[in-house]
């Protein structure tokens, strides 16, 4: 039973979201007679000056004007982004360093990156913003494109004086930089692109395109020697799981990149007719500020922007970053618990558009909106309150809290809100107030993604302890019987800060990190013609690297393709191996069921709570979507390692997880970085004919 400190917990309860003050009450019967005189959500307005920082850089006219085609829309995109940040986020004006046109030199760049590095006043993951708009440029040999560099390309740029564009290593070196004085939370904007085949669109696209080809000599080798130098690489050494180099592209860890573009297409800028005058505005930055300007950024992460931007013509912008699941210019993340779902009106009542497979629970409640928009707006009305009452594979009946009939017009959606009954964290520790804070600021926030965390009075009871070392510190074990069986128990990471607000938060995400954690781990579905006849196997592998196949014509397709070398390691239901840092691995999955299957892997890392996809994750679709893993067929995973901090002696353990499933099943809430890198992470689905799933759960203990 949870431990009798009431009163104590309610005042840190109050610390946290202050004593309830009347308000006005908003009538809803207007939607739903049965809501009258119920009290309305109320806004808070945080009239508090941002701690964001921002260097924003804007080039129209170059100064080789031969070589470089003038712009007309780049500058109007950095004043744009500039406003963006004073009006809508109040960010104050001397935090933002603005470059336009002439003073956009390569040495003021250059200069203004490392003055953000050295600037005292910016404190520890401060968010911090780079925007460029302008020309981008792309040098090497088009025969290997691997070899390309890609580039930022100054106002003075000019082969003849011997200015070079600012190439991607530098900016990369740059930008560690300040990641290493300031921490990682820094936000790139680069509306240009890298490949110039041309300046303009077609002859009936009055487009303007914001790139150029470089001659291959464009940038020396020796370019920028002193930062690269000067510039330690960014690492982490949290992360359990890594996939093999030349497999994958590293994943970027001192920042998160939105870029206007794939690599392959082009940036543009279009001129919009106003009156007598025309505007010209970069199709990727018009489209992000009106996307910014319908949704806060505390209410939407950079994953989700490539959902919810507006279309744009020609233009896929791309996201890339280790940490795109934190809410935009924030160092807070959302949980990547986050669902929303579509709700119909069936034959059987009210059709969730997800069941079990998406990990939704018994007694799970949902807060039903109109739309996805008004789902995530904070203060705005919703259409009911409803609860599971069966749960099947992929959809769920619901059924009113309220008591009352519940009309919906056509459909709506519906944002979890209570946790279901496999969400519970039970934690054992100390009767300590920052552990009651953290789990209070958890459970009483005002957004929808919130777990359920008790304190128990046994340890027997409890799937996390939280040990006190000192005033300042605070560590943690393990007890579910998953680690104990594997001999893992103490998490080789610690909560450390001197105020007690950072160690409230810090607390927070790893409770809500294990919750999520735990509630993913232990969800499971037996199913014998998935358990009994798909096969996995386990290997050490050679890994055949690009350009080492004996076969120079070799489709890309066929690259990254992995030997078996030795035995099958999946023996038992379990894996176990001695730690090697440097070793390669790869799964062989076979499938000798009746059905033709989707399937999905991810690792579950015991030491960090990190859930990693070592597989394609399905996202919500309306379209049939191709087997991944067809009748009488085998698939292998790509390859990746398995590491261990090398000050961890003890044995540790985690869990490779399969989902097999007869459609797409959207599983994107699933994956969650470490909460001990400051990390932490939403979605919809649909359903079919009849459903099968199941899961595979494999430990993989590890030795010294």
């Amino acid at each position: 039973m949870p431990l009798p400190w009431f009163t104590t917990y309610l005042d840190a309860l109050w610390d946290i979201v202050g004593k309830p003050q009347p308000s006005r009450r908003k009538s809803l019967s207007k939607w739903l007679p049965w809501t009258k005189g119920k009290q309305a959500p109320v806004t808070i307005e945080d009239k508090n000056p941002s701690p964001l920082w921002a260097l924003i850089i804007g080039i129209n006219e170059y100064q080789d004007s031969d070589r470089m085609r003038k712009l007309k829309g780049a500058t109007r995109d950095a004043d744009a982004v500039n406003n963006y940040l004073q009006t809508d986020l109040r960010v104050p004006k001397d935090q933002i360093i603005n470059l336009r046109n002439g003073s956009a030199t390569r040495g003021e760049i250059i200069t203004a990156f490392k003055e953000l590095r050295n600037n005292p006043r910016i404190q520890p993951m401060d968010p911090i913003l780079i925007y460029f708009a302008g020309h981008g440029g792309e040098s090497g040999n088009s025969s290997a494109p691997n070899s390309k560099t890609q580039s930022l390309i100054p106002v003075d740029f000019s082969p003849e004086k011997k200015v070079h564009p600012i190439p991607d290593r530098t900016v990369a070196a740059l930008i560690n930089g300040i990641a290493q004085k300031h921490g990682n939370n820094i936000t790139v904007i680069l509306d240009c692109c890298h490949s110039g085949s041309g300046t303009r669109g077609g002859l009936d696209d009055e487009s303007t395109v914001r790139g150029c080809q470089l001659d291959d000599d464009a940038i020396p080798d020796h370019l920028d020697r002193d930062i690269l130098k000067d510039s330690r690489a960014f690492d982490s050494d949290t992360r359990g799981l890594s996939i093999a180099k030349g497999f994958a592209v590293k994943d970027m860890r001192s920042h998160i990149l939105l870029a206007a573009c794939s690599a392959n297409e082009l940036a543009r800028e279009d001129a919009v007719k106003r009156g007598q005058d025309s505007d010209a505005r970069g199709r990727f930055t018009a489209a992000l500020l009106e996307l910014l300007r319908e949704v806060s950024p505390n209410q939407i992460t950079y994953s989700d922007v490539l959902i919810r931007i507006p279309s744009i013509n020609g233009q896929n912008p791309q996201c890339e970053g280790y940490h795109k699941n934190r809410f935009l210019f924030d160092k807070r993340v959302r949980a990547t618990k986050f669902f929303a779902f579509e709700v119909n009106l069936g034959d059987k009542g009210y059709i969730l558009e997800a069941g079990r497979a998406h990990g939704i629970t018994d007694n799970a409640e949902f807060t039903l909106f109109r739309d996805r928009d008004v789902a995530f707006k904070p203060g705005e009305a919703h259409l009911a309150i409803m609860k599971a009452k069966k749960i099947n594979a992929f959809t769920t009946v619901l059924q009113s809290v309220e008591g009352h009939p519940t009309v919906l017009g056509n459909g709506a959606i519906a944002v979890q809100t209570k946790a279901g009954d496999l969400d519970d964290l039970f934690i054992y520790g100390p009767i300590d107030k920052r552990i009651m804070k953290a789990t209070a600021r958890e459970m009483s926030g005002t957004s929808p993604d919130l777990y359920t965390i008790t304190q128990v009075d046994a340890v027997d009871k409890a799937m996390l302890k939280i040990v006190a070392v000192g005033e300042d510190r605070y560590d943690f074990e393990v007890l579910d019987k998953e680690g104990a069986e594997g001999g893992f128990t103490r998490i080789p990471h610690a909560v450390e800060a001197k105020v007690d607000d950072d160690v409230v938060d810090a607390l927070r995400y790893v409770l809500r990190a294990a919750a999520h954690y735990h509630l993913h781990l232990h969800l499971k579905h037996s199913n014998n013609n998935i358990q009994d006849k798909v096969a996995i196997e386990f290997f050490s592998v050679k890994a055949e690297e690009e350009g080492e196949s004996d076969d120079d014509e070799a489709d890309e397709e066929e690259q990254g393709e992995w030997t078996p070398v030795g035995d099958n390691m999946h023996k038992a239901g379990k894996i176990e191996l001695a730690v090697d840092n440097g070793a390669k691995y790869g799964m062989k999955i076979t499938n000798s069921s009746p059905h033709d299957l989707h399937w999905s892997c991810f690792w579950f890392d015991h030491t960090n709570f990190e859930i990693s996809a070592l597989s394609e994750i399905n996202r919500q679709t309306r379209h049939n979507k191709d087997h991944s893993l067809s009748q009488d067929s085998a698939v292998k995973t790509t390859v990746f390692e398995l590491s261990v901090k090398e000050d961890v002696e003890q044995t540790t353990i985690g869990f490779f997880k399969f989902y097999f499933t007869s459609e797409v099943v959207d599983l994107s809430h699933i994956p969650q970085s470490s909460p001990f890198s400051d990390v932490r992470g939403l979605t919809t689905a649909r359903k079919k004919e009849k459903p099968v799933w199941g899961t595979v759960l494999i430990p993989v203990i590890r030795k010294r």
